[in-house]
Parts: structure tokens; C-alpha cells; sequence
């Protein structure tokens, strides 16, 4: 890429329109998790740890692309709200779980999110989305 297409780039348009499209994504399964009492970031957190069971909070952290600071609170707040557990591993280093209270709101909002997905994806065809995805997974 040449200096003077910096800022102006097919490259920086298609970055900041994947900024939209997430920060869109991200405000409609807020509102489709809200009556749950959830947000996506948390719903995000309890998934990755649904999937890693015993998974450090630095582990949950690479997982959500957040950073140890910020998934050490959220981690706290989850704990706190019986959605979390969390026990000892080695040395300092704690392990989560998903509590049953936190296993039944993932439950509950998996058709939400489902309905949020599929209304922002659309205008794409199923094969779309998929090429998409694979796309994305180069990067």
C-alpha cells in the first residue's frame, strides 16, 4: 500500500465497515439480551467459558479479545451474580465454570441471539456468509 492511500485505501474502508457492522451487530443483541438482564459482552464471556470449562481469566481474556484487567472484572461481577463459579487451578491462577444459573441464561438467550444474527446478516445468502467467514478467518 502506498503512503499517500493510507487513510483513503480500499483497506481503510473496509476496516471501518467492519467497525459499523460490528458496532451495529453489537447494539441489536444488547437490546435482544437487555429483557434478560444480559449484554453481549457478557453473553460473550459466558459462551467462551461454556466452551473452555476451567479456563483461566487470562484464557477467557485471549478467547474475547479483551484485556486481563477488564476480564478480571468482568469475571468478579459474574462471580458475584452466581452466573460464575470459580475455583483454584495452580499456584494463584483461578478457574471458571458456568454456575446452572449461568448455564440456563445461555440457554435462554441462544434464540435471541440467534434471531439478532440472522436479521443482521440478512442481505447475505447462507453461501455469502460463509465465504465471509472464511474470509475473516484468513485475517
Amino acid at each position: 500500500m502506498r503512503q499517500s492511500d493510507v487513510g483513503t485505501g480500499d483497506a481503510w474502508r473496509a476496516g471501518m465497515l467492519l467497525r459499523q457492522i460490528h458496532q451495529r451487530k453489537h447494539q441489536a443483541i444488547d437490546a435482544a439480551l437487555a429483557p434478560r438482564g444480559t449484554s453481549m459482552s457478557q453473553y460473550v464471556v459466558l459462551v467462551t467459558i461454556a466452551e473452555h470449562p476451567d479456563a483461566s481469566s487470562h484464557e477467557v481474556a485471549v478467547h474475547t479479545a479483551q484485556t486481563d484487567q477488564s476480564m478480571g472484572a468482568m469475571l468478579r461481577r459474574l462471580v458475584d451474580d452466581g452466573l460464575v463459579e470459580r475455583t483454584h487451578g495452580n499456584r494463584r491462577v483461578y478457574r471458571h465454570r458456568l454456575s446452572a444459573r449461568g448455564r440456563e441464561l445461555v440457554a435462554r438467550c441462544e434464540g435471541p441471539v440467534r434471531i439478532a444474527l440472522a436479521e443482521a446478516f440478512s442481505p447475505l445468502s447462507a453461501e455469502e456468509v460463509a465465504q465471509l467467514r472464511e474470509l475473516l478467518e484468513r485475517l
